[in-house]
């Protein structure tokens, strides 16, 4: 069947064309493929900018609270050999403590002038003490506005009260006398 239809296809071609569609309207189905095909290089790459955009912006504010949340404004001043000093309260405190202990200290000189063997033990206990905060100044910088850092710093200073309030109310009434036998304290 397929070979008389062929058949016949062939020997009447000519009656079948004689409609050609317009010239016009295979320019206009040529314009509408060529256009389809055609690639927008602008498009795409103000696309890539776009989203290259979006992700340097939330990458960048993604970084800026996490350093915020972990180490505060400080933190974001990236400059690792800068001494900590903008804590609040620190400073203030420190400054404090430190007056404190300068007075003690002072009241304490004339009083243990004549008893070397007790400013050598005062002695020795300050410079554990100071390194003890050298170290906790040291930690401070690592972990930065950590509370019990802080906390630790204030009591080293409170132990440093003590240890001169404690010498000032035992030895004070003595007056001249220097005292044979020290106690010594322990860190």
């Amino acid at each position: 069947m397929d070979d008389r239809f062929e058949k016949f296809i062939t020997d009447n071609r000519e009656s079948f064309d004689f409609r050609e569609p317009d010239p016009l309207i295979w320019k206009k189905i040529q314009a509408d493929v060529r256009s389809k095909q055609k690639f927008n290089w602008q498009l795409l790459l103000k696309r890539a900018a776009v989203v290259l955009l979006i992700f340097a912006a939330s990458f960048v504010t993604n970084e800026m609270m996490h350093r915020l949340r972990s180490g505060g404004f400080h933190a974001l001043k990236t400059n690792p050999g800068k001494k900590v000093n903008n804590i609040p309260g620190l400073t203030e405190a420190e400054a404090y403590y430190t007056n404190v202990v300068n007075q003690k200290l002072d009241e304490l000189k004339p009083i243990i002038a004549n008893c070397p063997a007790l400013e050598e033990e005062l002695n020795y206990d300050m410079s554990e003490l100071d390194s003890v905060y050298l170290e906790l100044k040291t930690d401070l910088k690592d972990n930065m506005a950590n509370q019990e850092v802080i906390e630790a710093i204030i009591e080293n200073y409170r132990l440093k009260i003590t240890i001169l309030e404690d010498i000032l109310t035992e030895i004070a009434p003595l007056g001249d006398e220097c005292i044979s036998k020290t106690d010594g304290y322990a860190i």
